[in-house]
């Protein structure tokens, strides 16, 4: 079976769960609030045959008129996914992990190469076995988004393209 579509139903069937252990009315509250959160131009590069580290972009925009902090990024995709910022200083590019990242009201955040990214590590799937995944974001009031984060090829042999979050070692 594809690894897709079992990783899609695993997240349909916790959704399932969450919505009986908290009730209806509780989980229309929730869900009416997560619309307020857009995910998109989500993307990742393809990876490099054994690559075990890779980046992952977006544009994140909180349309709701509360704050909101994003705590943690999963994905049954990967072992591991943090959120991490370059910076530069000079000529200088230094990159450190983020513990979570504060969203206002109608404020968007981007990830994008250079600065704010996802660092997803140890991939579940190997080589072209997948043309999306699955991406979940917990905010620290216990709302969750999902979104699909696509897998971009190059027009050339996109196997064979480095990819510069290789030498990454996992930070504690």
């Amino acid at each position: 079976m594809n690894r897709q579509i079992v990783l899609v139903v695993i997240l349909f069937c916790t959704q399932f769960a969450s919505s009986c252990l908290l009730g209806s009315h509780h989980q229309d509250q929730l869900e009416s609030k997560i619309l307020d959160i857009t995910v998109t131009n989500a993307w990742t590069p393809a990876l490099p045959p054994n690559s075990k580290v890779s980046a992952g972009y977006f544009s994140l925009t909180n349309h709701g008129t509360e704050t909101l902090t994003l705590v943690n990024v999963a994905s049954p995709a990967y072992g591991s996914v943090e959120i991490h910022e370059t910076t530069q200083q000079r000529e200088t590019a230094t990159m450190s992990r983020l513990s979570d990242i504060k969203i206002n009201p109608r404020e968007e955040i981007l990830f994008a190469p250079g600065g704010k990214h996802l660092m997803l590590r140890d991939p579940h799937f190997s080589g072209n076995d997948l043309s999306s995944f699955i991406v979940m974001l917990v905010f620290s009031n216990g709302l969750t988004h999902q979104f699909t984060m696509n897998i971009k090829r190059r027009k050339n042999d996109s196997s064979l393209l480095l990819n510069r979050h290789m030498s990454h070692s996992k930070s504690k």
